[in-house]
Order: C-alpha cells, then structure tokens, then sequence
C-alpha cells in the first residue's frame, strides 16, 4: 500500500453526506476470475473487488468469511450495497448498548458504498453539503411552535441571516408551523426553493426566498471570552472539522481557529468551553490541529492517539509503513496552558469530535455537559478506496485508542453532567443552559447562579421535536 500522508482523517457516525481521497492499495490482488478465462462482466468484477478488498481492509478482518472461488459469494448479490450489507453482518454483535439500545446488532454500521457516478465536487470533496442548511425543532413546551435549532455556516439559510432561536412562522404560505402539521412542513424543506418567514429572538420578523443549493460548509460558529470574578474561559464552537485549507489559502475554519486561540492566549486563558454538541467529525487532521492548540505543556511531545488495525494493515505497519504510526502532540499555542476543558455535547458529537475528547483526558481535566447521557460513539475511521469509475468503498478500518488505552467506546463517552440545549438562545450566550452549566464547572461564582432558573421560560429538551436531523459527518482518513 502506497504511503499517504497522514494529514486529513475525518470520522462518521450515521452515514449522509461524506466524501474522501482515494487510497491505493498495491497489497491487495485483483479478484480471481473463475478459470482466468476473463468471463466476469464489469458488474460482477465490482462485486468481486468490493468483497476482496472489504476482507482486507476491514477492521472485522478476521471475522469476514473466505469465499474461494470469491464469485461462490458475489454472485448471490446483485448490487454493492446488498453485498456489504452481508459482510457486515459478519462482524461481531454487540448488544449490550446501555445509551444506544436500538443500535443492536453488528458492530460495523458504519461502512458504505458511495455512488461516484455523478461527477459532482460532493463526490469527490468531504466539506459540501446539500440543502438550505436549516435545521428545526417542534417545542411542545411553546405550542408546538417551530423553531431554528442549527444552522450551518455557508448554507443559504445561514447566508440569508437566519439564526438559531428565530422562529418560523410561515413556510409556503402555510401558517400552521405546528407538530400536527409535520408532515407538510417537512415536504417543504424539501422543495428546490423555499419561502420562509421567521421572528428573531428580538421580536424582528422577516421573509426569505432560498434557493435549495450545493455549499461549502463553514463550521467554525464562534470564538469567545468569558470573563467572570476576574476568571477568563475560552469558548469556541465548531460544527464540524473540514478541511484546513481551501482553495491553495487557509480556510475560513483555521483561520476562525487560529485567531480565537490568539486571543486565548493574549488574555491567557487556562480553562475552556468546546461546544462540540452539533460536530458530527470530520477531517481527523483538522481535529489533530485544534487539539494542538489546546494542549499544554503536560502533554506536548507525547502521545496524543493511536491506531489499531486488522493484521494486514499492520503487517504493512511493521513493514515500514508511516500510515498507521502514532499521534504525537506537536503544541502550537504560544504557551497558552490549559488545564481545565469543558465539552458540551450530545448524540450528534461523534467521530472526529470524541478523538478531541478522549486525547485530552491524560493530560488535563476534561469534563462532558450533555443534554443526552452520552456522545454518538464511534471509534472507528476509514478512507475510501475506488471500486471503479462509480463506485466508491468506505471500509471501516482504523480504531482510535487514547495515550492512555481508552477505546472501545461505541456506547459513546458518557457525559458527566446534563443540561438542556436551549434552542431558544444562541451558542456563546452565558445564560444558554449548556454553556451556563460549563461555566458553573469552571467559575466558582457561576457555579452558584446555576443552581438558579437560568431563563425566564425554561427549556425542556425532552419536549423538542426535532423535524429534520443534524448530518453525522465522518472519520476518514486519505
């Protein structure tokens, strides 16, 4: 196998929208051909390479069936999807899931065939997305009444000025924005355009004509500092880890980075709010570089995650392959020492984002505030290796493991501590109960206001009725 550089990695948890790199692979032999008389069509030649090459790059290696000759297996399927649909039905069960009980049954839910065949940059770029990048939630607590939780950055509705706590009025000129009516407003946001009316927080009401539209997305939400009873946190939200340049300059998402962690460290600041609660992964080199921002001199220079890998990948390790080697944090912060890390999470923080989380627990206090019990749980990553001109396999490959042994988390990483996602309230507000609540962990004075009503109405998250669901991005490696 060819070396690729270790820059980007991205990890997934409910596959959507992902795209990668084309990894080569010289260790793995074409399929046989049955009598080596030439005889299989390009249909089953693709049938046979998605098996060949799931056997060997699977993190379940050893658990996937030999077929000899491979057709004796292939033949029985008719499309890629149903194919590795069976192998990883061979991976081991899991089903003692304590957060996740639904997700009994294989352990590798996470692989998938893309569809390369229609030449689009999504196909070929992991940092698109499709839509108007508006994501809602019923709150029963309000009258069943609409309102925005998320909106991602670089998306229509994000550059239509749209903010998270507007609530919508209107859609099509249909005024009933209710739960009862979900289905109908659920076919809306569906359509190729979309008018919209929402109120912002401050009562301003406003119509929106969108254009449904491929983007680039800007993940990078906020930088900030609190200052409370002369303590100074941090605060830095990010949406997803795309990538770190674009278009031969630094992204928009580094250089948000980038200038946030100057002010960090003008102020020096020494505790920090990650609010991850919407980062489904993404490029696991954009998650290594905002990790050696934080890091502090405890832990610069060591460990910062490794990979474990079926006994092919590692044989190619032994062998002198740098692919698979260790992590190692390279500190970048101009001496900011943090020793204290809140997280804000839920089922939406997965892949890329639990690396952040668990390669920092060695080396400082780390500390997960959630409005569900855990993260996603998703310790595996992968690339993608071209079947063909169309088609496109993601193998789950690659496990992380912390300086530390911790892995195996695919119940997620439990949080610590519970608070409602106030969708009603922007990210980086202090009175946000999410963001109130880590700062209560790292602020004496503010851990005695939250033992108060933090809002005059009080959002409860059981009551949010999510209409349209957050993307999980990816671990991808290339």
């Amino acid at each position: 196998m060819k070396n690729i550089l270790l820059g980007k990695i991205i990890i997934l948890a409910t596959v959507i929208l992902f795209v990668g790199c084309k990894k080569d692979l010289k260790d793995i032999d074409p399929p046989p051909r049955p009598g080596g008389d030439g005889t299989r069509t390009a249909a089953q030649q693709v049938l046979d390479s998605v098996y060949s090459k799931y056997k060997y790059l699977s993190y379940w290696e050893s658990s996937i069936e030999v077929a000899n000759p491979i057709s004796t297996l292939t033949d029985k399927y008719n499309d890629a999807d149903a194919l590795l649909g069976y192998l990883m039905s061979q991976t081991p069960q899991k089903t003692n899931y304590i957060y996740h009980p639904s997700y009994n049954g294989p352990m590798d839910r996470f692989s998938w065939i893309e569809d390369l065949s229609s030449g689009s940059d999504a196909s070929s770029r992991a940092d698109v997305a499709d839509g108007y990048g508006l994501y809602m939630a019923f709150d029963g607590d309000r009258q069943d009444s609409l309102f925005v939780m998320f909106v991602e950055g670089g998306s229509p509705g994000e550059r239509a000025g749209i903010k998270r706590g507007d609530r919508v009025l209107e859609m099509e000129g249909d005024k009933n924005m209710v739960y009862a009516n979900q289905s109908k407003v659920d076919e809306y946001i569906e359509r190729k355009t979309l008018n919209i009316t929402v109120q912002s927080i401050n009562g301003t009401k406003k119509t929106h004509n969108l254009n449904y539209d491929t983007y680039d997305i800007q993940p990078f939400m906020l930088g900030k500092v609190f200052t409370d009873n002369s303590t100074k946190v941090g605060y830095i939200a990010l949406s997803s880890f795309e990538e770190l340049r674009s278009g031969g300059s630094d992204s928009k998402m580094k250089k948000g980075i980038d200038s946030t962690f100057t002010v960090f460290g003008a102020q020096q600041v020494k505790k920090l709010i990650v609010d991850l609660r919407y980062n489904g992964g993404g490029y696991v080199s954009s998650a290594i570089y905002l990790l050696n921002k934080i890091i502090n001199s405890n832990g610069d220079k060591k460990v910062m995650f490794k990979y474990d890998v079926n006994k092919n990948l590692e044989t190619e390790r032994n062998e002198g392959s740098t692919e698979f080697v260790d992590e190692i944090f390279e500190r970048d912060n101009n001496g900011l020492e943090v020793t204290d890390v809140v997280f804000l999470v839920s089922d939406y923080t997965a892949s890329a984002s639990e690396i952040v989380i668990s390669a920092l627990m060695p080396y400082m206090k780390v500390q997960l505030v959630g409005y569900e019990k855990s993260t996603y749980g998703k310790p595996v990553g992968f690339f993608r290796e071209d079947i063909s001109d169309d088609v496109g396999l993601w193998a789950a490959s690659f496990k992380i493991i912390n300086a530390q042994g911790f892995t195996d988390y695919w119940d997620g990483i439990t949080a610590n501590f519970q608070a409602n996602d106030n969708i009603h309230k922007l990210l980086g507000d202090p009175s946000e109960d999410m963001t109130q609540k880590g700062l209560s962990l790292l602020v004496a004075s503010n851990a005695r206001a939250s033992a108060r009503v933090t809002s005059s109405v009080k959002t409860n998250r059981s009551q949010i009725r999510e209409l349209n669901k957050i993307p999980r991005r990816n671990m991808i490696k290339d």
